[in-house]
C-alpha cells in the first residue's frame, strides 16, 4: 500500500491533504506522515520504508528516467500479458445480427 500512495503523492504534488483533520499538507509528504504515525503507533516502519523505496524506483523508472534525454521506458508490460488482456480490435466489416442493432425509438401509443 506504501508503494502505491508513495506513486500516487508523486503524480499529484499540488493535492492539498489533510490528515485525521489535524495536519494539511501537499500530497508528497502524505507517505511520510503515514510512516511517522505507524511509528507513533509503535509498529515496524520497514514495512512502509520499503513500500517508499519501492515505490520511489517504479516512480523513476516509469515517470522520470523516460523523460529524460536518452532515457526510455525500461519497465514494459510482457507481450503475453497484451495479448491475453488487450481488447481485440473491431472489424471494420462487422455487420452485427438484427436483434444487435438499435431500434428507432418509437412513442407510445395514445390510451
Amino acid at each position: 500500500m506504501a508503494m502505491l500512495v508513495y506513486v500516487w503523492s508523486r503524480r499529484s504534488p499540488g493535492v492539498r491533504v489533510n490528515f485525521f483533520g489535524l495536519l494539511t499538507f501537499q500530497a508528497p509528504f502524505l507517505p511520510w506522515a503515514l510512516m511517522g504515525f505507524s511509528l507513533l503507533l509503535g509498529n515496524s516502519i520497514l514495512v512502509d520504508l520499503l513500500g517508499i523505496a519501492v515505490g520511489h524506483i517504479y516512480y523513476f523508472l516509469e515517470d522520470v528516467f523516460p523523460n529524460q534525454p536518452g532515457g526510455k521506458r525500461l519497465l514494459l508490460t510482457p507481450s503475453f500479458l497484451k495479448l491475453l488482456l488487450d481488447a481485440p480490435e473491431e472489424d471494420p466489416n462487422y455487420l452485427p445480427l438484427p436483434e444487435e442493432q438499435p431500434r428507432p425509438h418509437q412513442p407510445h401509443p395514445q390510451q
